[in-house]
């Protein structure tokens, strides 16, 4: 209900909506009948109790200030007054009345500035809780970005394992370029490039001050000069040009296609920037291993430049307490579920999304949102084989049909906003009587049925 305000209405009614106003007169009322019957059953000589220092009267003003603020105390303590001086002239006592004018000016001064005080207490709770609420909400947001960088270091690290690279070397390897001096050393790039990617032909340009004016310069190579020549035109080259207009690693889109295929020229080639600054060197790769050439080894060859480069920050490692597991944890979790199916003959669900969309996209809000609305008891993992990569979600058990098929939208329309396409449907299995965790991760990583979560 609408708050209206009359000019031809009493001051009194103009202190809040209908529902504020009458809940102030009932209180009022109550209030002061109260008080004046304990007055005239107690001191009826006394109307008022104006001869008490203070007269319980002050507790109208207070209590109503507190309530409803400081026009709330004020009009109390103005009511009180007034209707104190009828009572004494009423009941005769108008005699001593100047002796108690310092009594009757106390009480709406004091519902006055009790209710300012209310309305400042009031204001900074409510300053307190929108504060608690954005806090919650920024807690809740990071929790979410965490789950997600847990993910995808356990992505990292799988798909170092499949290109054959030890991880507890490449750590040491990793910590010892670090350790590097500042200077930049070419040959330092091509040896690490060497040593963790197996690469046998590779050459570090040096770029010219202006693009166009003059060749590019080669400063250091491996594997032999007779694909690297001293001066290099970009011109010559498409794949250099094109990575020096776009300023990314760059590499033959035919060799991450299945199957593989190399073309004639450069198989990739990365501008090197120096701490944020504009590039200063080129790297430039002819040859490495078949087995070897894999978005993977990619990736680490631009993570080998940015260490030496100088434009990568330090890796910290860092233990994080979340729900995202490693695969051994997310067997042994499914392996839970399962028997507790056969105990109870309640279900969980199990979700692969296939994690395979552009680099321009941003996964990290679409991601958050899911996380909000998911049960907290969600585990997550990931899978990486045969070039296939997918997050792998196991949801608590839940024998709600609604709830599942709620759930079940809620991945639909999170790789719809990711823009993957009708081929990177999520993938939901049921655990079901008589059915074990190795027959339930079968169908869970199966790519040709789908078996529904209802």
């Amino acid at each position: 209900m609408s708050a209206q305000t009359l000019s031809a209405i009493p001051v009194a009614l103009a202190l809040a909506p209908s529902r504020g106003l009458r809940a102030f007169s009932i209180c009022f009322a109550t209030l002061f009948s109260m008080l004046v019957v304990l007055n005239a059953l107690v001191a009826p000589q006394d109307a008022g109790w104006l001869s008490l220092n203070a007269t319980p009267f002050l507790i109208l003003p207070v209590l109503l200030g507190l309530r409803h603020g400081t026009l709330g105390g004020c009009v109390a303590g103005l009511l009180v007054a007034g209707l104190l001086l009828l009572g004494r002239y009423w009941s005769g006592q108008a005699g001593a009345l100047s002796d108690h004018y310092p009594a009757l000016v106390a009480l709406p001064l004091l519902g006055a500035l009790v209710g300012c005080g209310s309305r400042q207490r009031n204001e900074y709770g409510r300053q307190l809780r929108a504060e608690r609420d954005l806090l919650l909400e920024e807690k809740q947001k990071y929790a979410a970005e965490r789950e997600l960088l847990v993910l995808s270091r356990q992505d990292l690290q799988q798909r170092l394992e499949l290109s054959g690279i030890d991880d507890s070397a490449m750590d040491e390897n990793f910590a010892g370029l670090h350790e590097a001096p500042g200077l930049f050393l070419p040959a330092a790039i091509l040896e690490g490039l060497a040593q963790l990617t197996q690469t046998t032909h590779a050459a570090v340009y040096e770029l010219p001050c202006a693009r166009g004016s003059a060749s590019l310069t080669r400063v250091s190579s491996i594997g032999g000069v007779e694909s690297f020549p001293e001066y290099l035109r970009e011109e010559d080259h498409p794949i250099v040009s094109e990575a020096l207009d776009r300023s990314c690693f760059l590499v033959q889109k035919s060799l991450l296609e299945t199957p593989s295929a190399r073309r004639a020229g450069y198989l990739a080639a990365y501008p090197i920037c120096r701490s944020g600054n504009a590039p200063s060197h080129l790297l430039i790769v002819q040859d490495l291993p078949t087995e070897k050439i894999s978005s993977s080894s990619f990736d680490l060859m631009k993570a080998v430049c940015d260490r030496v480069g100088g434009s990568s920050k330090a890796f910290i490692p860092e233990k994080l307490d979340s729900r995202a597991v490693n695969q051994l944890e997310f067997y042994a979790a499914l392996e839970s579920a399962s028997r507790t199916h056969d105990s109870y003959a309640i279900p969980s669900t199990l979700v692969r999304v296939p994690f395979d969309f552009s680099s321009e996209t941003d996964p990290r809000e679409a991601f958050c949102d899911l996380l909000e609305m998911l049960p907290t008891q969600t585990l997550l993992s990931n899978y990486h084989e045969n070039g296939q990569r997918a997050l792998l979600f196991l949801l608590p058990a839940n024998s709600d049909p609604a709830v599942r098929d709620g759930l079940r939208d809620l991945f639909c329309d999170f790789v719809a906003g990711l823009g993957m396409g009708q081929r990177c449907v999520p993938h939901f299995v049921m655990t079901r009587p008589g059915h074990s965790a190795q027959q339930l991760w079968g169908e869970l990583l199966a790519s040709d049925q789908d078996v529904a979560s209802r």
